[in-house]
């Protein structure tokens, strides 16, 4: 996998690639609170744009590695689980903060305030 075409379609390798998305998925995951879907809720959707991504090319290169390479990545899988077993609590949280937007915004109060915090 580490010498395949796949893994030079990039200028960077790929594995760099994937800790720079770790890294911002656990920015992301660890800042805020338990209701940061209130409070920060650019945060939650910058969130949910880091971890739906990453899972989504997680499945594609679990796909690919026996249907293309007739092999198999012990920590290509690890990390895909980790990926994949993310998406939903990701998803609901943003899907939490983009329903509560849109009822700040019905309720006739700026969407765009209450998108960065500020309609407490």
């Amino acid at each position: 996998m580490l010498n395949s075409g796949i893994s030079d379609i990039l200028p960077i390798p790929d594995a760099a690639l994937g800790a720079i998305a770790y890294v911002i998925d656990a920015v992301t995951g660890i800042i805020g609170g338990t209701r940061r879907w209130r409070t920060m809720p650019w945060m939650v959707i910058l969130f949910g744009i880091a971890v739906g991504p990453l899972g989504l090319v997680s499945i594609l290169l679990v796909i690919l590695q026996p249907v293309l390479f007739n092999s198999w990545c012990t920590l290509c899988l690890t990390s895909a689980v980790i990926s994949i077993w993310m998406i939903g609590p990701a998803m609901d949280e943003t899907l939490a903060s983009m329903q509560y937007i849109k009822g700040v915004k019905d309720s006739g109060k700026s969407g765009w305030k209450a998108f960065w915090g500020f309609n407490q």
